[in-house]
């Protein structure tokens, strides 16, 4: 018990005084003498500890009750043999009390009033202290129900997701392989690295045990794979540029987001007469991965239109059932950027295996 239950013991022994049936502001018509000597009472109570002693006990009984109603006790168990145990122990205590300090006058027929009395208060007061705790507990379990509802929907729509990007689109997977043939002639050593990269990205893509989590160090790495498997940077593709700050490396997010970002861009018709720089920062408890146009002033209205076409409403939608209004995708025109607002989520053990995936 610390100090909290010190004042809440005195708090109870001030309202056990105001409330108390035949003493306090309820009590039958008394002439001044016994008026006077409840005052005496009340104050030599609060003088002596006596309040310590039966509002602690009070306090500690409903504590007990907590405890195994929070072990699974049904409430109304837990609670009712907590206020039978107080109506016994709390007259009993008083009297004991008040031996010590040599004022004790309860005889038998006092100390069953006080029972009674405490009874009457107190399995009030207990049964409005039991509801609340019920219904706390179940506010909590709802809540909890939700919460993890949510997530299993959202491991679910990832995992689709991951499932989806796991299917390659034939026609990269074709000009990457028949790139790869012409690169053996002449160049064995660039085919086998970009053969590398194919491997890579493949197995990126395929849906795995972690599905429903990874690290911007990773989802950029993902991205650097399909860039040189597509040919980012060969002549005619749009040229793009990776950064990512130091602190935002091992920061974790949830994954194919940065991917379908780039894409829905690059996509585009006119996108190869820009080129991009894709980039990710850590701001306080927030990720902002950017993709910003690199032009002349003269190009910038035409870079900004181009964003504000790319259609990102798949990405849009899943980014809302993950972090819902705790997130957004916008397009700004000066300079032409395209950002993802995301949670800063926890950073993944540089240890755990799972990374190798």
């Amino acid at each position: 018990m610390g100090w909290r239950h010190v004042v809440l013991a005195l708090v109870v022994h001030v309202v056990y005084q105001v409330f108390g049936p035949f003493g306090g502001i309820i009590s039958p018509p008394l002439d001044g003498t016994q008026i006077a000597q409840m005052r005496f009472d009340s104050i030599a109570s609060l003088l002596n500890g006596g309040w310590l002693i039966r509002g602690g006990l009070i306090v500690f009984g409903v504590m007990v009750a907590d405890e195994a109603f929070a072990d699974g006790v049904p409430p109304l168990r837990a609670y009712g043999l907590a206020l039978v145990s107080l109506v016994a122990l709390v007259p009993v205590v008083n009297w004991s009390h008040g031996v010590l300090a040599g004022q004790s006058r309860m005889g038998p027929a006092a100390m069953l009033f006080a029972a009674a009395r405490l009874l009457f208060q107190g399995s009030l007061a207990m049964t409005i202290y039991a509801y609340w705790r019920v219904t706390q507990r179940a506010t909590r379990q709802a809540q909890a129900a939700e919460t993890e509802r949510v997530r299993n929907e959202q491991r679910v729509q990832t995992a689709n997701l991951v499932a989806l990007q796991s299917r390659v689109e034939p026609q990269m997977l074709f000009d990457a392989l028949g790139r790869i043939g012409e690169m053996h002639v002449r160049d064995p050593r660039a085919a086998d690295a970009l053969l590398a990269d194919l491997i890579a990205l493949l197995r990126a893509l395929l849906p795995g045990a972690r599905a429903d989590n990874s690290t911007v160090e990773r989802e950029f790495a993902l991205v650097d794979a399909w860039l040189r498997v597509t040919g980012g940077g060969s002549q005619g593709a749009a040229p793009v540029v990776l950064r990512i700050a130091a602190d935002a490396r091992p920061v974790g997010i949830a994954p194919m987001l940065v991917l379908p970002l780039l894409r829905s861009v690059l996509a585009l018709p006119h996108a190869t007469r820009f080129a991009w720089t894709l980039s990710a920062e850590s701001i306080g408890d927030r990720l902002v991965v950017k993709l910003e146009a690199n032009e002349g002033r003269d190009d910038q209205g035409e870079a900004a239109s181009l964003l504000a076409s790319a259609n990102v409403s798949a990405l849009d939608d899943r980014i809302g059932l993950l972090f819902g209004r705790f997130a957004n995708l916008t397009v700004s025109a000066r300079p032409p950027t395209m950002t993802l607002n995301l949670p800063r989520l926890q950073e993944e053990d540089p240890d755990d295996d799972g990374l190798d995936r």
